[in-house]
């Protein structure tokens, strides 16, 4: 491939799924390295993207103004303008990561030379795979996204790479972390994180409290539980139910997380965003896993610790459930045991998944 390559990558949403797709985005970064590399992605994502270096041009779409009850003229006339300086690059390759038909549409649209996407049974929405000029197959086994994605890359051309990205934090973020551990004397501390986007993903805050009681009683490690907006209450639970050991609660911006889990020993989380935030920073993580399989979406490296309780209907990936909830309920000691294991496990070989 020449020097002028030039290769547009999708994947509009969300968090989570932004992150598994950047080991990917490193490995065609080195493979190709004097290639413009662009991306298309979420208008309420893109500050993430933002942060990472080595992505030439970001395009972002509102992908709320998509939907049949928020349609407007301006936020169509934006999007035709986005799609137009997309194709006014003439981009030899699009990769779509997301598998909707919107994104396969989107990147039919942007008029590449060649798109490329999974196959049908591999897609979120399986007429999407129609509008790929090559597709990867489903592998025989179910592997981790992050793998997938690296070789969706590698059917680019890409070759697997160990480079790692520094996400850019401004000085400003980093001052206002620095001076939250300095004013609570926090240094050796484990972080919680109890939310989710689904609520089938949540683990009870009321076991959180009563983990965050025995780490502290019995590990001598302080806990901060960190929230995003609208789960004050969730700490309120916690709180609650930890006893004399109160954690700390912190409400950050999704960026001002990346210096706090860099200091933390260990995140403890359900499938969410600062859950594979500390993947991808390194951080010691243990996953409680329910609705969503913790071999596709659990933790990224062997050495990390992944709780789960297997039933019939496990790994569902739905956002309701009918049988409240029950592959959440997973013992307090259970977690903890994993914790054990995790903070006695050295082996920190970043990205396993290749």
């Amino acid at each position: 491939m020449s020097l002028s390559l030039k290769i547009l990558i999708i994947r509009l949403s969300s968090l989570g799924d932004i992150l598994h797709a950047l080991p990917a985005f490193m490995d065609l970064r080195t493979t190709f390295p004097d290639a413009r590399i662009d991306w298309l992605v979420s208008t309420r994502f893109k500050f993430l993207l933002s942060a990472v270096p080595g992505i030439d041009c970001l395009y972002d779409i509102d992908t709320d103004s998509l939907r049949p009850v928020s349609r407007s003229g301006s936020a169509w006339r934006r999007i035709i303008h986005t799609v137009g300086n997309m194709r006014s690059q003439r981009y030899d390759l699009s990769i779509d990561f997301q598998g909707l038909l919107k994104t396969a549409f989107l990147g039919f649209l942007s008029g590449p030379s060649l798109r490329l996407g999974f196959s049908k049974d591999l897609v979120r929405e399986p007429p999407a795979h129609w509008l790929y000029q090559r597709v990867l197959n489903k592998p025989e086994k179910q592997i981790h996204v992050v793998t997938l994605n690296r070789m969706l890359a590698q059917a680019a051309g890409s070759r697997p790479s160990s480079a790692r990205w520094e996400f850019i934090i401004s000085e400003a973020d980093r001052r206002r972390v620095d001076s939250l551990l300095g004013e609570n004397r926090l240094e050796d501390f484990v972080v919680m994180n109890p939310g989710g986007g689904w609520p089938t993903k949540r683990w009870d805050p009321k076991r959180y409290g009563l983990l965050a009681k025995k780490i502290r009683s019995e590990l001598g490690l302080r806990v901060v539980v960190t929230t995003g907006p609208g789960e004050d209450n969730l700490y309120s639970i916690i709180s609650e139910h930890s006893g004399d050991a109160v954690p700390y609660h912190f409400q950050l911006p999704f960026l001002q997380l990346v210096p706090l889990l860099k200091k933390a020993r260990l995140l403890v989380s359900g499938d969410t965003g600062p859950f594979h935030l500390a993947c991808s920073l390194g951080t010691a993580v243990v996953g409680i896993f329910g609705p969503t399989s913790p071999i596709r979406n659990g933790p990224w490296r062997d050495s990390d610790e992944a709780v789960s309780h297997v039933l019939p209907c496990s790994y569902c990936y739905g956002r309701t459930c009918p049988m409240n909830n029950e592959c959440m309920d997973i013992p307090v000691e259970e977690v903890f045991s994993a914790v054990i294991r995790r903070l006695g496990n050295r082996r920190d070989i970043p990205f396993a998944h290749s």
